[in-house]
């Protein structure tokens, strides 16, 4: 049995709902670029409400399956809790599917970032400049590109 902790925060309703309409208009527009991809997916209603590990978007085709954690801001760094990160990686395991940090900056491209490469702090996790330079873009988890990058101490 998952036993997790329930998230209670208050945050000004107007505020609330003026961020959660942005954000659901940048978690549709990836769900658009999946479909026309040849992925199904869906928005998880209760990501982050719920007391179960639920992420943003759950997409697959059948043999791939793709979980992601959607985060839009305006600048670098994106800071994300352990318990966000332990959430998305929980349900992954249990669901089979690969999880990212699929994150939207104006004017840029989706970046997808593996748990593995998110750089830890004192409370969590943190995505900055180098490490959003260093995604991967849609084509690359969708399995249809590679792009080779160099380390910067190469």
């Amino acid at each position: 049995m998952v036993k997790l902790k329930v998230r209670k925060t208050k945050i000004d309703p107007d505020l609330l709902s003026s961020v959660k309409r942005k954000g659901t208009r940048f978690e549709r527009q990836l769900i658009h670029r999946l479909w026309d991809s040849g992925f199904a997916a869906v928005r998880s209603a209760g990501s982050g409400v719920m007391s179960y590990p639920m992420p943003d978007i759950v997409a697959g085709n059948g043999k791939k399956f793709l979980a992601f954690e959607v985060k839009m801001r305006a600048k670098l760094p994106l800071y994300l809790t352990g318990q966000e990160i332990k959430e998305l990686v929980m349900f992954s395991n249990l669901f089979g599917a690969e999880p990212y940090i699929a994150v939207k900056l104006p004017n840029k491209e989706w970046a997808f970032i593996k748990i593995f490469q998110l750089k830890k702090t004192e409370k969590g996790y943190k995505v900055d400049e180098e490490l959003f330079n260093l995604a991967l873009n849609l084509d690359e988890i969708l399995g249809k590109t590679t792009q080779l990058r160099f380390n910067k101490d190469f």
